[in-house]
């Protein structure tokens, strides 16, 4: 009975999301594993300043699970990187999309010739590559992969993506008839209300908002114009997974009020993520909360029906009855009624969610914006940097750092710093980079003797040098022809490396998580002796130079 139960429900569950996805294929892709795929990770899910651009797949802790093509195609684009997606395959599919492994290991011969032949031919270990349509064919089920963890990954997995060939969007794998296992409904687990109050807006960033007690279904509120936000979750068998909602409503008196629906975007958009979540909660303290209205700069299409974009007014008494509602691709859904009843009291004054700076000036949403802070210092600000205009604050500070705005604050394009290094500093111009306050080194170009450094996020600065080469340890030198080294550097970070026995470039791995350098040679040593080096430079252009001379008996 329980076979038959569950067949019929997943039987139910393909059905209702073929029903709603009808613009997309439904039988052309498979799933990247035999067996079971067990999604650990949602497409849209809100992460650090992005969108989740696909699936997150459990390997089981485990690297070396194979990795399969989800469709006939061909090998369009390799990307091997020490950061982000690490090592990364993307093949072109015939009906208009392009499939995307990320965080892998290895790859079969097919595929691993052509990428070590050029990292030979290019001398890196980091390499791009975009294969002529003929050169690597596969066929759908075929072994294109390993899994790994490589670059940004926190542990063992897959990610996978479905992106569209022409706009290179990512699309809801899900949306393209690959099942999922999903029997529990999301959680609405905390609701705020935000006021729209465009001088708290101006001088903050941000709308002023309280947290609505969970215990309360009914709210007495001043007159004025509102909108929602929420901390949502979405589980799929067990709570103790955390998927991202990528459908969400609101009904005002039982009539079609908001609707949130996130299929795609594009990673042009991506910073505007930080429009769409509560920014200054994010950085508070780490919470991604949901907008629940279209915020002032933001141009994404996800919504529907939302006339108001979210916003309501309260001018009566007259209670009013919303129904919050968060569903996942499978019909489960969680409801949450809110009644708000509309009260002159006398609400909140304005000025207590203002703060006030001795320098500030208005950024204006529309144009550029340039702020001065002194002769040897400014910061350029793009035209549509901010999402609205905001009254920044800024200063110079007593331990030489400046000071730009509220680190709460998002901006959606790189702003410019430039600082004048003085005489004595131009003596090592080169090895100066910028930080942040939390000593993040930022690298930038000198421009007249200006550093000139683009910076993404507003906050507290500061002028340092880097004249420190990286440390190399090493941990194995030939054993059965393996090589390794723990590399360290205290500021700019590894730009590059470079590995030679008997003058001869060798390829070796880097992977910064765990700072090492590692490989296997191609070849076995002759007896005799050899010389070993690995040079390592750091992006100021510090360098490590290790040799050795070891014999081989």
């Amino acid at each position: 009975m329980r076979i038959v139960f569950a067949f019929i429900f997943a039987f139910v569950q393909c059905f209702l999301v073929a029903q709603n996805n009808k613009d997309y294929p439904q039988k052309d892709f498979v799933l990247p594993f035999e067996g079971k795929n067990e999604i650990i990770g949602t497409f849209c899910e809100l992460r650090p300043n992005h969108f989740h651009g696909g699936l997150d797949i459990r390997t089981n802790a485990q690297i070396g699970r194979h990795v399969l093509a989800i469709a006939d195609g061909y090998v369009s684009r390799i990307n091997i990187s020490t950061t982000g997606y690490g090592k990364a395959l993307y093949i072109t599919h015939k009906n208009g999309y392009t499939s995307v492994y990320a965080h892998l290991n290895d790859f079969p011969e097919k595929i691993k010739w052509y990428i070590i032949q050029n990292q030979y031919l290019k001398k890196t270990f980091e390499i791009e590559l975009f294969p002529e349509v003929d050169l690597i064919q596969v066929k759908q089920k075929e072994m294109v992969a390993y899994s790994g963890n490589t670059g940004g990954s926190q542990g063992p997995h897959l990610h996978f993506e479905i992106r569209d060939t022409k706009t290179e969007e990512p699309v809801n794998p899900l949306l393209f008839g690959l099942f999922m296992r999903d029997v529990l409904p999301p959680a609405i687990q905390s609701v705020f209300l935000y006021q729209k109050d465009s001088l708290a807006k101006l001088q903050n960033g941000h709308y002023p908002n309280i947290t609505l007690n969970a215990k309360l279904s009914v709210f007495n509120l001043k007159y004025g114009t509102y909108a929602f936000g929420a901390f949502l979750k979405d589980f799929a068998t067990s709570m103790g997974y955390n998927n991202g909602v990528n459908y969400i409503e609101i009904l005002k008196n039982n009539e079609p009020f908001y609707h949130c629906q996130i299929e795609r975007f594009s990673f042009d958009k991506n910073r505007m993520f930080n429009n769409y979540i509560d920014y200054e909660k994010y950085k508070s303290n780490g919470s991604k909360i949901h907008k629940l209205f279209i915020d002032d700069g933001c141009s994404f299409d996800f919504w529907q029906v939302s006339k108001t974009d979210g916003w309501f007014i309260v001018s009566d008494s007259v209670p009013v009855v919303f129904t919050l509602i968060a569903k996942d691709m499978y019909g489960n859904k969680k409801e949450k009624k809110i009644t708000i009843i509309g009260n002159q009291i006398k609400g909140t004054l304005v000025s207590s969610f203002l703060s006030y700076s001795r320098t500030q000036t208005i950024c204006y949403r529309n144009k550029e914006n340039k702020i001065s802070l002194g002769k040897d210092c400014e910061v350029l600000f793009p035209v549509f940097s901010f999402y609205s205009d905001y009254k920044l604050p800024y200063s110079r500070n007593s331990n030489s750092s400046i000071t730009i705005g509220s680190p709460k604050v998002p901006i959606d394009k790189r702003a410019e710093i430039k600082w004048l290094l003085t005489n004595d500093q131009r003596r090592n111009a080169d090895k100066y980079t910028l930080c942040l306050s939390n000593g993040k080194a930022i690298m930038g170009e000198l421009k007249d003797n200006y550093l000139s450094t683009k910076v993404k996020e507003l906050g507290s600065y500061y002028l340092t040098i880097d004249t420190i080469p990286p440390t190399i340890k090493p941990m194995s030198l030939n054993k059965n022809g393996y090589f390794s080294f723990i590399v360290n550097d205290n500021l700019s970070g590894i730009s590059h490396f470079d590995f030679y026995i008997n003058d001869v470039w060798v390829l070796l791995e880097y992977e910064y998580k765990n700072k090492m350098i590692y490989g296997k040679i191609p070849n076995k040593l002759d007896k005799g002796k050899h010389i070993i080096k690995l040079i390592v430079t750091d992006n100021k252009q510090n360098k490590t130079e290790f040799l050795k001379t070891i014999d081989i008996p």
